[in-house]
């Protein structure tokens, strides 16, 4: 297609030059039938049509001439059609410049007739040139014939004579062609043009090569940058060893031992050296055991190593299965975060949240222990317990810590004039599950403790709810202290 493109364009740019406006028109249609978004073929299909509208029904001037026959090069089709050219605007100014010459020699006639004394005027020379055209076709619609035009003619020198003196330029052979779609307008057979010698021609106006417009190309719509996949946590395979209580297990890596302790989470105590075994504890430590008891699990890292005793921070995994997470959406394990190990915070306070309206484990209702029956009264009455005198005396409900508020605390004190001792003591926050027991430990006369919702001070002997969020409402609530017994001793709202 591309060989047929580049035979039929020179030949379109010939016609255009040439004055054969129809047949220019049906080449550039050709090429733009085999390549609709061809530039030079566009160009000259306008050129032409804009000529055409022009001319309305008007025939060529007799000094265009016209070929039909294909060239060698690109150079001698140049060349050709430079001398056609120059030829044919020789005849047009020796039309336009014998007007004024002919007017200028009647005027010198008629000076002559009015002057007394006339002067001899030199003859001018006078040379005709007789140009010969043919109607043919301008170029084949098939394949070219490799024959080459010859092209010959007749130099006459010209003399200061009034016959006129022919010059007959003839073309050579030319190749049998298919008529055209339309035919040529008919042309004289001669045309005679007499010009003066002296009249200088004008310099050839050499063409300026067609060029191409630049087509705009689109310009790239920018896409967005994909996000790249967030790379899968890394987990270590560990064979288990035993289950130390609801949030720790005993674990083999590699032919070593290591603790690991459960990440943002915290079960009740069960073999705490300075805590007795709390409410939910035992229940908590045998869903562990069911879940990973004897098990190859995956340990999952965040971004501490070990915790203050040495145990491994870690999420435990069993297959697709979170350890941690079921144990908090089970209702025995609550949310316990310590910064910077928070990458699955949100997803724990999801399984509390759904375990707290469960009403499920530590958020069910708290059995309230049976007071023991009262013993046979005596002659001589003890005297009341020192215990009536240990309060809630205050409660710091607002925190700093934002969102979770874990430095918030309420602050026991023992009024009374003896030690007494907290085992089996119960802290309630307002809310079912919201309790904190306390272990053996005896508070001083004049001593106070706090218990803080998520922070460990052995300063304020060191008692914390454990709780991945805030306890005490901003907006008014109560806080109740209850003995060994059940009975409430103390009461504090605000």
């Amino acid at each position: 297609m591309e060989d047929r493109i580049e035979e039929l364009l020179p030949y379109g740019r010939i016609g255009l030059e040439t004055g054969y406006y129809d047949e220019a028109r049906d080449y550039f249609r050709q090429v733009l039938g085999l390549d609709p978004s061809n530039q030079q073929a566009m160009k000259g299909l306008a050129r032409v049509n804009e000529i055409l509208s022009r001319r309305e029904a008007v025939a060529p001037t007799g000094t265009e001439i016209r070929t039909e026959l294909p060239y060698e090069s690109k150079a001698k089709e140049r060349s050709l059609i430079q001398w056609f050219k120059r030829k044919s605007r020789l005849g047009k100014i020796g039309i336009l410049a014998g007007v004024p010459l002919l007017l200028l020699c009647l005027c010198a006639g008629l000076a002559s007739l009015i002057s007394p004394t006339p002067e001899a005027t030199p003859t001018p020379a006078w040379v005709t040139v007789t140009l010969a055209f043919t109607n043919t076709p301008l170029l084949p619609t098939e394949s070219p014939s490799p024959l080459t035009p010859t092209l010959a003619w007749h130099e006459v020198e010209t003399t200061p004579t009034s016959k006129p003196v022919e010059a007959t330029p003839t073309l050579g052979p030319r190749i049998a062609t298919p008529a055209p779609s339309k035919p040529p307008p008919a042309l004289p057979a001669t045309a005679t043009l007499v010009l003066p010698t002296d009249t200088p021609l004008p310099p050839a106006v050499t063409p300026l090569p067609a060029t191409d417009t630049p087509v705009p190309t689109d310009t790239p719509v920018p896409t967005d940058t994909p996000i790249p996949p967030t790379p899968t946590p890394i987990r270590t395979q560990a064979q288990v060893l035993r289950v130390i209580d609801g949030d720790t297990i005993e674990v083999s890596i590699g032919g070593k031992t290591y603790q690991v302790r459960y990440i943002g989470i915290d079960t009740p105590e069960t073999k705490h050296p300075e805590k007795s075994v709390e409410w939910m504890g035992e229940e908590a430590a045998a869903k562990n055991e069911e879940l990973v008891g004897g098990k190859v699990v995956g340990l999952e890292k965040d971004v501490s190593e070990i915790d203050k005793y040495g145990r491994l921070l870690r999420y435990v995994w069993v297959g697709d299965l979170m350890v941690n997470a079921e144990l908090v959406r089970l209702g025995f394990a609550q949310v316990s975060t310590y910064p910077p190990d928070v990458r699955y915070q949100d997803l724990f306070l999801k399984m509390q949240q759904e375990a707290r309206e469960a009403v499920r484990g530590l958020w069910g209702p708290t059995p309230t222990p049976l007071p023991p029956t009262p013993a046979e009264p005596t002659a001589t009455q003890p005297p009341p317990p020192a215990t009536a005198n240990v309060v809630i005396s205050y409660i710091f409900y607002d925190g700093v810590v934002k969102q979770v508020e874990s430095d918030e605390y309420a602050q026991i004190t023992n009024n009374a004039s003896g030690p007494v001792n907290l085992k089996g003591w119960r802290l309630n926050a307002g809310d079912p599950g919201q309790d904190f027991g306390f272990p053996d430990f005896v508070i001083d006369p004049g001593q106070s403790c706090r218990v803080y919702t998520n922070e460990h001070h052995p300063e304020s002997c060191g008692f914390s709810f454990g709780s991945g969020r805030a306890i005490w409402n901003n907006k008014g609530d109560c806080g109740y202290l209850y003995d060994a017994t059940g009975a409430m001793l103390s009461e504090y709202c605000y």
